[in-house]
């Protein structure tokens, strides 16, 4: 069984994190065979003796790890914003509940889709709240997603429909990857979970116009996946 872990990185705020970040997986109770970090900022080159670094000539978006981390053919994927670190159980713990088609997370949120604020309103699932696994509408970026390849798979074909809808793509991977699956928020204790790490006071959350574009895109994906 392979798993690869990938590493988003833009903010030069947040490059003090990355090697912490490489560190924690590292020393994980279940490492990941692979550890990729993309570092999606032309301004910024980025080193670590520890991981395979891509450095791009050009931002793609938060969108950019899912097909960066197929370059790694691997049974599971962990996926890691550049501000959130793992605890020493993180990985065991997802692997309890990992299987073929998975798509799992530590928040996720269950949608009334004819609420305008539908995002906004959702009813929250966390894993230090449950103590079974929970199936919700999608689950939210901040934190970490471990997945499996079908899962890629799946997100690529909801793609498709929203390219020829003329869609922008580059922000709200995390809903598009969870919509397009079965996401499951699973339960985690505090060192199976992950730990928040200085985010520099940056990144779409800041943007006025973010949860406005999670609404609109919340509500599309409802109708695209579950008619």
């Amino acid at each position: 069984m392979k798993i690869t872990a990938v590493i988003l990185h833009y903010y030069p705020e947040r490059t003090e994190n990355i090697p912490i970040i490489v560190k924690d997986l590292r020393a994980n109770s279940r490492p990941p065979d692979e550890v990729i970090v993309f570092n999606n900022n032309p301004a910024i080159t980025y080193s670590d003796d520890n991981a395979i670094v891509i450095n791009s000539s050009k931002n793609y978006g938060s969108r950019s790890r899912h097909l960066v981390a197929l370059l790694e053919p691997s049974d599971y994927y962990y996926l890691l914003d550049d501000d959130v670190t793992v605890r020493k159980g993180a990985i065991g713990n997802f692997l309890k509940y990992a299987h073929d088609g998975c798509c799992y997370g530590y928040w996720g949120k269950t949608v009334d889709p004819r609420i305008k604020d539908c995002y906004e309103a959702a009813d929250n699932v966390r894993s230090s709240k449950i103590v079974a696994p929970k199936k919700v509408d999608l689950l939210v970026g901040r934190g970490t997603f471990f997945v499996s390849f079908s899962a890629f798979k799946n997100m690529l074909t909801t793609e498709e429909t929203l390219l020829k809808e003329g869609y922008k793509f580059g922000r709200d991977d995390d809903i598009i990857l969870s919509m397009s699956n079965t996401p499951f928020v699973i339960p985690a204790k505090k060192d199976e979970s992950f730990a928040a790490m200085p985010d520099g006071g940056v990144g779409y959350c800041h943007a006025p116009e973010h949860y406005e574009l999670r609404n609109t895109m919340t509500k599309k994906l409802y109708k695209i996946n579950k008619g």
